[in-house]
């Protein structure tokens, strides 16, 4: 899987208060399986570095629900599910 973030945009909807966006997509191989924005409020003199670790948590925990949901997705228990129903079904 590769990974990519860009910056999208940068809104100011109050006076000090900065709203600002990155999208966030991750590819595997040739198929996107994660294109998604993840925005923070940033507020004039505030630290960065929170900021930063702010969307990156949230970053971080859409991936790892996407890996977890792989996991069952990928499962010897799923297939054998499939094939059970695919059984079961009369035409």
């Amino acid at each position: 899987m590769t990974k990519t973030v860009k910056k999208v945009s940068v809104t100011n909807p109050q006076a000090k208060l900065y709203i600002i966006t990155f999208n966030l997509l991750i590819m595997d191989g040739q198929t996107p399986v994660i294109d998604q924005d993840f925005s923070c409020e940033y507020r004039t003199g505030e630290s960065v570095a929170s900021k930063v670790n702010e969307v990156k948590e949230k970053m971080q925990k859409v991936i790892s629900d996407y890996q977890s949901s792989q996991v069952i997705y990928n499962s010897a228990q799923l297939d054998s599910a499939v094939t059970a129903i695919e059984e079961g079904i009369v035409l």
